[in-house]
């Protein structure tokens, strides 16, 4: 008898334990509540502005490679591949 007991003892021990986690976790990045509808209208610029900084740092990184690439291929000029009338390779 004491063998049930025991185990509902401990999983009764164990829901409270995972419901105590579960909702200590409610709320912890931010308080939950539904914003008004001006708030909700600055966070949505909000997200605009990072979204646009985003893309420009993007777009900075992506002109920066280029403009690195270019200069570059400018120090190291291709090699010219000599045709086969060059005598001095063999045939």
């Amino acid at each position: 008898m004491s063998a049930p007991s025991i185990k509902r003892r401990v999983a009764f021990i164990v829901t409270l334990l995972v419901g105590s986690v579960g909702l200590s976790a409610c709320g912890y990045k931010a308080p939950l509540y539904i914003p008004t509808p001006e708030q909700q209208q600055k966070l949505q610029e909000r997200e605009a502005r990072i979204q646009a900084r985003k893309a420009k740092a993007a777009a900075d990184k992506k002109a920066q490679k280029a403009a690195s690439d270019n200069a570059r291929a400018s120090q190291n000029p291709p090699v010219p591949v000599s045709d086969s009338s060059d005598p001095a390779i063999p045939q």
